[in-house]
């Protein structure tokens, strides 16, 4: 018989912020995981994540997470749901480039105890 061992970790996910003219469409995570935003381009080394509505972290509406290239944005996915953001971001020149709105799915999770 196999042993059915349980995760002690839910599923985080990492979501590499790229060059808003070339932009993917969405991601998911678990319930208890984290959910990390990076920059990839040096063009945008400035951006701002802001939710539309509640987040998954602490439910407050429209929050801003700010990040760099040198700091990403990192939250704890406390809630389980559906999530839109979008993403503005600050060229090296002080321009700025808004892209999204973007969804998340934070999903319960599977092998937690």
């Amino acid at each position: 018989m196999p042993n059915k061992s349980k995760s002690d970790r839910p599923v985080s996910a990492v979501i590499t912020v790229p060059d808003p003219d070339n932009m993917p469409v969405s991601s998911h995570a678990e319930q208890g995981g984290t959910l990390q935003w990076r920059t990839d381009t040096h063009n945008y080394p400035n951006f701002v994540i802001e939710f539309q509505g509640a987040n998954p972290s602490d439910g407050v509406p429209n929050q801003k997470f700010p990040g760099s290239d040198e700091k990403p944005v990192v939250i704890r996915l406390n809630t389980i749901g559906d999530y839109e953001y979008t993403v503005h971001q600050i060229n090296e020149n002080g321009t700025c480039q808004d892209s999204g709105p973007f969804l998340c799915y934070v999903y319960p999770c599977k092998g937690c105890r």
